[in-house]
């Protein structure tokens, strides 16, 4: 597993968008602007909080577009891209979309093969719930194991212009089988992808956690995220400056969210509101951001097939 570095590459715009439940998270402050659906259907109402997001931003000088979400065929995305007319690249890594998104803008821009490269993703509850396991409608008792997927579309660009928030460098992850079954523990189906991309980041950097103002994984939630931290302090004692998005966007105390958050715009909400708003201010200089995601089908998963996992790191520097 390679590590790539990236000498000219900025995030120079971002905006977030989410429901009033993630709104009245823990980071909910961070937000850019809450979302109140009124269309007739859930698919629907993901298109318009996308596209919401994305008319937020400046993307007269965009001349690509890299994108991705959970429905079938990445259709909100491709619907999206439809009204913005620019080249597009398509991308799925489920929750890592975001990261896999901002790692290929990131080495284009890089290149100088493009200047200026709109990424987005999203997720949507209920459009997430029917499509991986059941329409809300049926009132189906969760597992507590079971994450929640967050309303959220997250956009930025990246560009060669420089800004305060640089893209340092970025890891790309390979595809994993532990034979995980269970369709209802994500958290604990992607942990060993984060383990193993992690470990390969702070290898070929020669760096330790010690190294970074925060790590972040997302969405591991409340049962993935001891099994990495145990991990990594096996390997390198005690770490304080660890957490996981999946456990920052909803107060599993007082939300009913099971075993925290997940989708898409789970840990990109986390990266391109909380993160890239603090190291604007200058109050984080260098962030790991490990997103990861559990590629599974429901049809296959229904067929009892094993699902694999992913895990895509960026590294963050604060720019004077």
């Amino acid at each position: 597993m390679k590590t790539y570095d990236i000498n000219n590459a900025f995030i120079n715009q971002a905006y977030v968008i989410t429901s009033k439940l993630e709104k009245e998270g823990p980071i909910g402050n961070y937000f850019d602007e809450v979302f109140v659906p009124k269309e007739d259907c859930f698919e629907s109402s993901e298109l318009k909080l996308v596209e919401k997001c994305i008319s937020k931003l400046s993307i007269a000088n965009v001349d690509l577009i890299i994108a991705g979400d959970l429905s079938n065929q990445i259709a909100i995305s491709n619907y999206t891209a439809k009204l913005i007319n620019r080249p597009m690249l398509g991308v799925y890594s489920a929750c890592a979309t975001i990261n896999e998104a901002i790692i290929i803008a990131s080495l284009l821009v890089d290149s100088k093969k493009f200047n200026n490269i709109l990424c987005f993703t999203s997720s949507y509850n209920q459009t997430a719930e029917r499509q991986f396991r059941s329409p809300v409608e049926y009132g189906g008792e969760k597992c507590l194991t079971q994450t929640f997927t967050s309303s959220v579309a997250a956009s930025c660009i990246i560009s060669s212009k420089i800004s305060k928030v640089k893209v340092k460098k970025v890891t790309i992850g390979r595809v994993i089988d532990i034979d995980f079954k269970n369709p209802l523990d994500f958290g604990r189906c992607m942990a060993p992808a984060a383990i193993e991309t992690l470990l390969s980041h702070f290898k070929n950097t020669n760096t330790k956690p010690i190294d970074y103002d925060l790590i972040l994984t997302g969405d591991l939630s409340f049962y993935g995220y001891p099994i990495v931290k145990e991990e990594l302090e096996k390997k390198f004692g005690h770490i304080d400056n660890y957490q996981d998005t999946g456990k920052m966007i909803f107060d599993k105390d007082k939300q009913n969210v099971l075993a925290g958050g997940s989708g898409p715009g789970t840990i990109a909400a986390t990266l391109l509101a909380y993160v890239y708003k603090k190291m604007m201010k200058q109050e984080l200089k260098k962030v790991l951001v490990c997103a990861t995601g559990a590629l599974m089908n429901p049809t296959m998963c229904n067929q009892k097939r094993e699902i694999p996992s992913i895990a895509h790191i960026i590294e963050l520097e604060y720019c004077i």
